[in-house]
């Protein structure tokens, strides 16, 4: 749970700070993520589904 938890508290601040390289780290770090090639898969999936909504990430 505490992985988890550290996990979405990453992804807060990768958001935060605009770095990709910190929440491509969170979804891999994200139980339900299998592997650190399906989370960039995912990432950049959902950047790209939501570059109107999410913050530039660099």
């Amino acid at each position: 749970m505490m992985q988890q938890l550290n996990s979405e508290k990453l992804l807060v601040q990768g958001a935060i700070e605009g770095s990709y390289e910190k929440v491509l780290q969170a979804f891999t770090l994200n139980k339900t993520v299998p592997s650190m090639t399906v989370a960039k898969a995912v990432l950049d999936d959902m950047i790209e589904a939501n570059k109107d909504f999410w913050p530039e990430l660099h």
